[in-house]
């Protein structure tokens, strides 16, 4: 395994991308596909508020993930919504307009047979036990398992866990796209890692954010971008930090806060707020 650590997002993603680029494990051809690929990459970020990144030919792209951040929080599945902010989305659409890969919908929306969402119990473990080892949340499921599927989701599991009174997350992948993937999934994971940290500072005050990583099976890139891989790693790469939560995005079974639905309500045309992050989510969208 191949393991990146650093204080930012930004210090690991280039260490990361440069051995993508300049020593892949291997060259393979998924779907017809040309890829550079390196397998079992795991990227920690000690200082999970440090999930952005400026580079000159191609930074974090702050309004896509502002949009997609309201989307997953929300717990919306729809097209309709996401497709303003990225075309992709419709290419991979089911027949009914939805799409597999709504991270949101599948931590606050899908409830097993005991009326759980995959977050509330993850809350709920850590709640009544500090030390829990079984505050999981699964996202790639059986149901995603058929033939002609064109979202497969590529999260398997995270994992919550609690040492020296911090909070942790890791999350686990089955793959990711380095350019069009990483950087926004790590960025929305951290925010959640955030908003759990509010959630559990109710049972255990003082808790404070741990680190996040990020593990994935097959970290790749596309030929069609390995020029932009080139050419960003010709310039710098500047941590960012995100802004701290303050607010909550979610209640603690998921459901949206009415700060969430008054953000979504006025994204457009611009949201008043005191938190810090839902006022950069607007400035975001609006830029």
């Amino acid at each position: 395994m191949r393991i990146y650590s650093g204080e930012s997002f930004s210090e690991v993603y280039e260490q990361s991308l440069r051995d993508l680029h300049t020593n892949p494990e291997y060259t393979s051809n998924p779907r017809g596909l040309n890829i550079k690929e390196n397998l079992g990459v795991a990227l920690e970020i000690l200082d999970p508020l440090s999930c952005l990144y400026d580079n000159s030919r191609r930074g974090s792209q702050s309004k896509y993930i502002a949009a997609e951040l309201i989307w997953y929080f929300l717990g919306r599945n729809d097209v309709e919504f996401i497709k303003k902010f990225a075309s992709f989305w419709e290419s991979i659409q089911n027949e009914d307009g939805t799409v597999n890969s709504s991270y949101g919908y599948l931590l606050f929306k899908n409830l097993n047979r005991f009326g759980f969402s995959q977050y509330q119990w993850a809350i709920n473990c850590l709640k009544n036990d500090l030390d829990s080892r079984q505050a999981i949340m699964h996202f790639n499921l059986p149901q995603h398992q058929y033939v002609g599927n064109k979202d497969f989701v590529c999260t398997m599991y995270g994992i919550w866990q609690i040492r020296d009174y911090k909070l942790n997350l890791t999350i686990h992948m089955r793959s990711n796209d380095a350019i069009l993937g990483t950087p926004t999934d790590i960025a929305f994971f951290t925010v959640l890692q955030q908003q759990a940290l509010n959630h559990l500072r109710y049972y255990h005050p003082g808790l404070k954010l741990g680190s996040y990583t990020h593990i994935v099976d097959s970290y790749h890139v596309y030929e069609r971008n390995f020029n932009l891989v080139s050419e960003m790693l010709e310039n710098e790469f500047k941590p960012v930090k995100i802004p701290t939560l303050s607010k909550n995005l979610i209640s603690h079974d998921g459901s949206p806060s009415t700060d969430l639905k008054i953000l979504s309500d006025h994204m457009e045309s611009g949201f008043s707020t005191e938190d810090k992050l839902m006022s950069w989510i607007s400035k975001s969208i609006n830029k």
